[in-house]
């Protein structure tokens, strides 16, 4: 979704598609500017008046930063990026082509599966 994407717009993509974990805010070039992780952001708007502060306003007040891997990078490296801070080892990564655009997310979720025997 574009970075400029309010609360509400987010709440419509993540009630619309109940299988998202994350979702990528962008810019115009579609680069990732933020991630809006699933369950944190809905904890954050169910609070005391949660979607009247927030629903008008970017989402990306309620996101996080980035966690970019290249294309290219194996599986065992992503895993290693992802592991690299305590409070969100389970998040989404973000997958990048060789320009920084946004091509898709991977959960570290299926990484561990796949590297699983």
């Amino acid at each position: 979704m574009p970075h400029t994407a309010t609360a509400e717009e987010v709440l419509d993509a993540l009630n619309a598609e109940t299988g998202i974990t994350s979702i990528v805010l962008v810019d115009e070039r579609q680069r990732p500017r933020a991630t809006v992780d699933r369950t944190r952001f809905l904890l954050r708007l169910s609070g005391a008046y949660g979607h009247a502060l927030h629903a008008h306003r970017p989402a990306a007040r309620l996101a996080d930063p980035p966690r970019p891997v290249p294309r290219t990078v194996p599986a065992v490296a992503a895993l290693r990026a992802a592991g690299q801070e305590d409070e969100r080892v389970y998040d989404d990564l973000v997958v990048v082509d060789e320009l920084g655009r946004c091509l898709g997310i991977v959960r570290v979720s299926d990484l561990i599966r796949g590297l699983s025997p």
